[in-house]
Formats: structure tokens, sequence, C-alpha cells
């Protein structure tokens, strides 16, 4: 039987790729590559797992991909 932290590691590394195809397809083909963005509901969150972990595998996914990437967190509910 795999040990928890591989199993762990596995939906890590799963999660990545699922972000990975995201984040291309979130790509508009008029900014050639540039200005992405990717934006999470809270169901997706909620699916995902933990905000943490989905933001340091967003990061990943980003580097993986050859980008820079930069995360943060709008809430609906923040006052501008």
């Amino acid at each position: 039987m795999p040990d928890k932290d591989e199993l762990a590691r596995h939906r890590y590394e799963k999660l990545i790729d699922h972000l990975q195809s995201l984040l291309q397809a979130a790509l508009k083909p008029e900014y050639q590559g540039y200005h992405g963005q990717l934006i999470l509901s809270s169901d997706d969150l909620a699916e995902m797992g933990d905000l943490k972990d989905v933001r340091r595998a967003a990061l990943e996914a980003g580097r993986c991909l050859g980008w820079k990437p930069v995360a943060s967190l709008i809430s609906r509910n923040s006052v501008c």
C-alpha cells in the first residue's frame, strides 16, 4: 500500500497538470501568450483542495510552462 506522502505528492502533481491545462486555455490569442488570467470560483477551489495548496500548484504550473506567474486573491466581498 502506498504511503500517505506518496499519495499526496501524486494528487499534487495531478493538480499541477490540471492547472496547466486551465492556464493554457485561459490565454487569449490576441495577447500572444502574455497577460493571461485564470479566475477560479469558490466552487472550483472547493473541488481542488486547500487554497494554499492550489496557489502553490498554480504558481508551479505557470513556472512549468515557462511563465513568470503571480498569484493574487481577490474576494467578491472585499471593499475597494
